[in-house]
């Protein structure tokens, strides 16, 4: 249970988790109902239940679509159907499943600033094997497919490596991404959650900074080019309220590298992890005040629209006396131009005769 202010009272939270069977169904105009079984129940606990809750709105926190068979788009296309509000937005997770889509709205933002401003790394795009023939110049990283966090994702040095490698992916039906290899000496993340801002900058002794456990994680200065990152991110697909957007600082020339953009599943830094929960409640509740509002709101709703009727009606009266005062004004300028033009004439004076 969690009180979400006055406005929604007592509401009961139920999140699904990794080790939770989670479905869902709805019928006609109905509501969505989710249903959600332990996969490993305790004994003696609620968890032996299944349990049946109707959706009224979803915080996203995982990926729709990860490794080793985890893929729950259907129960995202079933939120969907529903029309579900939901933080970040149902559009936004849809949008977020391939890397392609993702990388071409940043093109997008790089196009708009420029390259100076939103310096994003170049990119390579192979949909099967066939076309892996024409590469960037070597070292490259290659990633395979809709993966993160370092699954699918190899370095390659010369040609014959990678002729290797497009000949295992012709088992498979994956598109490939190819990008350059960056020399970095540390790579970073600006976190956005809302209103609120975060950045990071990490050192690790293996090349891909999120494999393994030597990484030194430290914060970093929010500037205001970082900041104009996040919020030029934040306006893709229709709005993204929770962004980490990764980079790296190359140590050969000193400059930064946008590699892409995470959208709600982003990992949290342990030591602000509670704060940063705490900003996700109130977005989410900021959220539902804005989809759901409350009885108290319809009535001032309800009195401002009165109030603005009444208002207009007020207004259209004034309007009609103005046109009114404004003809006679006329008349009256019309009355003394001519009183004045009469004036100015001179007399005509009677002749006698005799």
């Amino acid at each position: 249970m969690a009180r979400c202010q006055s406005l929604f009272l007592w509401k009961r939270i139920r999140s699904g988790r990794h080790n939770e069977k989670v479905t869902c169904y709805k019928s006609s105009n109905k509501s969505m109902n989710v249903k959600i079984r332990a996969k490993n129940p305790l004994k003696g606990t609620s968890q032996e239940k299944q349990r049946t809750v109707k959706i009224d709105f979803v915080l996203l926190r995982s990926v729709s679509r990860g490794i080793h068979h985890q893929d729950s788009r259907n129960l995202l296309f079933g939120l969907f159907h529903a029309n579900v509000p939901s933080v970040n937005s149902l559009q936004s997770a849809y949008m977020c499943l391939e890397r392609p889509t993702v990388y071409g709205a940043l093109l997008g933002i790089q196009q708009k600033l420029g390259v100076k401003k939103f310096p994003l790394i170049s990119q390579t795009y192979y949909p099967s094997h066939h076309e892996m023939l024409i590469t960037p110049e070597y070292p490259l990283v290659a990633k395979v497919g809709h993966a993160h966090s370092g699954y699918g994702k190899m370095k390659f040095s010369n040609q014959q490596d990678f002729r290797d490698f497009s000949s295992v992916c012709a088992l498979h039906g994956d598109y490939v991404t190819v990008e350059p290899f960056i020399k970095w000496d540390w790579d970073g993340r600006i976190q956005k959650i809302g209103p609120n801002y975060r950045a990071f900058k990490r050192t690790s002794g293996n090349w891909k900074g999120n494999v393994g456990n030597m990484s030194v994680l430290e914060d970093l200065e929010m500037t205001s080019k970082f900041k104009n990152w996040a919020d030029e991110c934040a306006k893709l697909f229709g709005g993204l309220d929770i962004l980490g957007l990764d980079f790296v600082h190359c140590e050969t020339d000193n400059k930064l590298y946008i590699l892409e953009l995470n959208d709600t599943a982003i990992g949290l830094v342990h030591k602000y992890e509670e704060e940063d929960m705490e900003q996700m409640r109130d977005l989410v509740v900021m959220k539902m005040e804005a989809h759901f509002p409350s009885e108290s709101s319809s009535k001032t709703s309800s009195k401002s629209e009165k109030n603005i009727e009444s208002l207009t009606e007020e207004v259209n009266l004034l309007q009609e006396k103005v046109k009114q005062l404004e003809i006679r004004l006329r008349t009256e300028k019309e009355k003394a131009a001519t009183a004045q033009q009469q004036s100015k004439e001179p007399s005509k004076k009677k002749k006698w005769f005799s």
